[in-house]
């Protein structure tokens, strides 16, 4: 099948290389074992897609196989360009998160009784607490309502809970968000997406509202039968509800998309700041281990946080997920139901993301200038140490010895730091000498120690 190796970066870190190596042959694997019909697979590093491969058939039938230019229906992950739109009309002044979604939907009047305004941030959140989908089984039946029968049907509902109360998906709620952008925009949802976002991407394969027949679209695969034949799922079109779940795209699309979320380029889509707010907690789960931001889902894989997007729509399973300190992004494609997409995500992570770590994680190193500041500090909040360990300058409290040290790290100016601690970010530290040389004073946050004689 289709392989693409960035070789600058991969072959100069063996243990990378292994590791995709061995993810390549866990999938070949697990794909065979699950019948699954195909998989395309993509890692991003920096910004660029290092490894890539297709697995399987996008057409069973005609044994076309999948590549890294295939396009799967990704199905939810359009909610994150729905998200990624209304936060360019934010900054754009031409609304705000806190506007009630009847500001800008004036035939919108549901409201959970004495409960405040569902807010465009209640929708980005999946905390507005409208039911889930359409008043008809539109993902059994295979019929989406268009536009009209979507307002229609919504002005006769009432909210299932008050909004802000607990995480609650909504589908729904994503497709008022798609007509709001068309309220505020004077635009289609669909061209405003492919104007405003697609083009400057440069995500030409990346289709907003495919109607089956493009080319290179992997057909979709139900279920499979007791002799592990998969029936192909009829392609349906999401009319109204299309800004919830409908776009399709490939590997090597998704692989822009990954670096723009990396925040890489200065693209002007959105605002450093913006997307740093899109990937943040807004909502976070009790168990502390997921989370949703602004069109973006939030969840741990052990020691690592990862933002992005699941999709699931009849005949694809797709996940878009990032790592963004460690400025990575893993991509799965799938055509077929219970494909278990996650799982490829977690594993790939797990194989690949330790050694991506090693082979670029600075170790950093000491000055030995710094032997000057190091010894103990005392006030009336208690007594501190400088030292130097882990090729930095710390600062570790006695009173609290398990807490983690304070980082210092030099900057231009002689004897100045900046803070690196949780709560005190950003701050400086400075080491004041008198006419002899001797240090006086360590000043930080504008309060002072002194050395220990």
């Amino acid at each position: 099948m289709s392989q693409t190796i960035n070789n600058n970066f991969v072959q100069q870190h063996p243990d990378v290389a292994t590791a995709l190596t061995l993810l390549d042959k866990w999938i070949t694997q697990t794909v065979r074992d699950k019948h699954q019909p195909g998989l395309a697979a993509g890692i991003v590093y920096d910004g660029e897609l290092i490894w890539s491969k297709g697995y399987g058939y996008a057409n069973v039938e005609e044994k076309i196989p999948v590549t890294a230019d295939t396009r799967f229906r990704i199905a939810s992950i359009t909610k994150t360009f729905t998200a990624t739109a209304i936060l360019q009309l934010r900054d754009a002044g031409k609304l705000g998160l806190d506007d009630p979604l009847s500001k800008h939907l004036t035939w919108f009047k549901l409201q959970y009784p004495g409960a405040p305004a569902i807010t465009l941030r209640h929708l980005l959140t999946h905390t507005s607490g409208l039911p889930r989908d359409a008043d008809i089984p539109h993902w059994t039946e295979d019929c989406f309502q268009p536009w009209g029968e979507v307002v229609a049907a919504t002005q006769k509902r009432e909210p299932v809970m008050p909004p802000g109360l607990e995480y609650k998906y909504s589908n729904l709620g994503y497709t008022l968000l798609g007509g709001v952008v068309e309220a505020v925009s004077g635009e289609t949802w669909a061209g405003y997406l492919q104007t405003h976002i697609l083009d400057p991407l440069a995500m030409r394969a990346t289709i907003v509202t495919p109607k089956g027949e493009e080319p290179n679209l992997a057909i979709g695969y139900l279920s499979f039968d007791a002799d592990f034949v998969r029936p192909a799922a009829p392609f349906v079109a999401t009319n109204g509800f299309s800004p919830s779940a409908s776009m399709a795209s490939s590997v090597n699309d998704l692989a822009k998309y990954a670096r723009f979320h990396l925040g890489l380029d200065n693209t002007g889509v959105l605002s450093p700041h913006t997307l740093r707010d899109m990937h943040r907690v807004h909502w976070l789960e009790s168990n502390w281990q997921s989370g949703y931001g602004l069109g973006i889902g939030i969840y741990r894989i052990g020691e690592w946080t990862t933002s992005g997007h699941s999709g699931g729509y009849k005949g694809y399973l797709t996940q878009f997920r990032l790592f963004r300190e460690q400025k990575v992004g893993i991509i799965i494609l799938t055509n077929a139901m219970r494909s278990n997409s996650p799982q490829y995500v977690e594993q790939a992570a797990k194989l690949v993301l330790p050694p991506i770590i090693a082979a670029t994680q600075k170790k950093p190193v000491a000055d030995p200038a710094w032997q000057q500041y190091v010894g103990a500090y005392s006030s009336d909040w208690g007594e501190n140490e400088v030292v130097i360990r882990d090729g930095q300058l710390q600062v570790l409290s006695l009173d609290f010895i398990n807490d983690p040290p304070t980082i210092l790290e030099p900057t231009s100016t002689p004897h100045v730091f900046t803070i690196k601690s949780s709560g005190e970010g950003g701050e400086t530290a400075r080491f004041e000498f008198d006419a002899t040389g001797k240090i006086v004073r360590l000043w930080t946050n504008n309060e002072y120690s002194v050395p220990k004689r």
